[in-house]
Formats: structure tokens, C-alpha cells, sequence
């Protein structure tokens, strides 16, 4: 079983305890305010890149990934940053949790995307419950009827969507969907290998849609996939939690 399978088994087993906590939060109002998209917006219309930066743990798949402590220290220093928005992820196998989002909401008024391995509505409704202003959905591990329905779900509480797709199958997975945001991820989840020139092809197929790059993405990088595709949003995690100076570092991508 790979990491991706693991990970995906844990969450359905997770699900009849979750059902059971968030169920009385379903019939709730929810603010429909739409912080994550605007901040991507605000940069790109600025002729800057839009920065997500990423907070982790650890990675189960990189064995020389420097452990990360203490979550205040590296918020504080994207707070101060040039990225506009930050992902928190929450997997217990990226050493995450819930509660590293309301940790985060305190130190930093940036929107802050849950990037988790989500499955179903009381995951969605748990995201806007502890104060994420977006969430992502990973196609490889749902049906394009489940995308559907999490999608215009978190649409209709007031979270932002990123729908990440990883190759053309994933794509048609999304067809017909309102999707504003669209991440491609540039690693192969199962394989745990890194392609930028996945991002670069991806893209060409999409109109109207603010893509995303994700994983293995570094200052050459990003001139590359920018030169090659014009995409200028990235998320951003591994290269920036091993710089020592992480401010200096997240500002040289961002004029990158």
C-alpha cells in the first residue's frame, strides 16, 4: 500500500466519528466572505506572483525533511512576508492538525487554505468550523460527482475551493465544474516523483482559471514555468521550510 492509499483509508475510517461531531454545525449560516481568491487576485493583478506558503511538519515521503517544531515561529515569519496566502496542512502524517489552523488565524490575518486529504461534506464543514478561508480537493483520490458535490458545498458555507488535478484524466474530472481556482501538482502522489513540466502542459487546456503550481517549485523554477505557460501562482512548501532565511527566500520568489 503507498503513502496515497494509507492516507485516503485512514480518512474513511475517520468519518463515522467526525459525522458525529460536526453533524449539528450543518444547518448553521456561515459568513460568505471570499478572502483566499481576492488575495491570489490582488497580487496577480498587481503583475507580482501569488504566493501560498506552505506549513508542515514533516513529509512521510522525503527522508532528509527537516522536522519543524514549533508552528508560531514559521507563521510569524510568512506573516511578514511577501506570500499572500498560507497553507496549513492538517494530516496527522504530515505531523498536522486542526488545531495548527487556529494557531495560525492568531498570528496572522493572511487567508489560510486546509490542505488535507478530504473526502467528505463534515470535512468540508469542519474546514470553515476552525477558520480556513479555502479548502483543497485532490481529484486523483475522488469521483468527479464527489468533486461536484464538495466543491459547490464549500462554495455555499464561504470557503474558497483549489481543485488539484495531477495529468489529463484528473482534468476531465472537473469538466463542467465553476472551478475559479485549479492547482497542478507537479508530483506524482503515488510515486512521490517531481515533473514541473507537468504544470507547464496542464495548463494550456484551461480558460478562465487561475492555475496553481505546486510541489517542487524553487526561484528557477518558477521562471521556467512562467516563461514556458505564464502561470504566476505557486504553492510552496519543501524548498522555503529547509531555507534558513525563510523571509529573504519567500521574497526572492515572489519577484522571481
Amino acid at each position: 500500500m503507498n503513502i496515497l492509499d494509507k492516507i485516503v483509508l485512514e480518512k474513511i475510517n475517520h468519518t463515522k466519528y467526525l459525522n458525529q461531531k460536526i453533524i449539528k454545525k450543518k444547518n448553521a449560516k456561515y459568513n460568505k466572505s471570499k478572502y483566499f481568491l481576492r488575495a491570489i487576485e490582488s497580487n496577480l493583478h498587481k503583475n507580482k506572483n501569488a504566493l501560498i506558503a506552505e506549513f508542515k511538519r514533516y513529509s512521510p515521503s522525503v527522508k532528509n525533511f527537516n522536522k519543524i517544531k514549533y508552528i508560531q515561529d514559521i507563521l510569524e515569519k510568512y506573516h511578514k512576508s511577501k506570500c499572500c496566502c498560507i497553507s496549513i496542512l492538517t494530516d496527522k502524517n504530515f505531523g498536522g492538525s486542526l488545531n495548527d489552523i487556529t494557531i495560525a488565524k492568531k498570528i496572522t490575518d493572511k487567508p489560510i487554505i486546509r490542505k488535507d486529504f478530504i473526502i467528505n461534506e463534515t470535512q468540508v464543514f469542519e474546514t470553515k468550523e476552525f477558520g480556513a478561508d479555502a479548502v483543497l480537493l485532490i481529484a486523483k483520490i475522488l469521483s468527479k460527482s464527489n468533486i461536484k458535490k464538495l466543491h459547490n458545498l464549500a462554495i455555499d458555507i464561504g470557503l474558497d475551493v483549489l481543485i488539484e488535478i495531477e495529468n489529463i484524466t484528473e482534468a476531465r474530472k472537473i469538466e463542467g465544474i465553476d472551478a475559479k481556482l485549479i492547482g497542478i501538482n507537479n508530483r506524482n502522489l503515488k510515486e512521490q516523483s517531481i515533473d514541473i513540466n507537468k504544470s507547464i502542459k496542464l495548463s494550456k487546456i484551461f480558460k478562465n482559471k487561475i492555475i496553481i503550481s505546486e510541489s517542487g517549485v524553487t526561484v528557477s523554477n518558477i521562471k521556467k514555468i512562467k516563461k514556458e505557460s505564464g502561470i504566476s501562482s505557486f504553492l510552496i512548501g519543501g524548498s522555503i521550510l529547509k531555507n534558513d532565511n525563510k523571509i529573504k527566500y519567500i521574497n526572492r520568489l515572489y519577484e522571481a
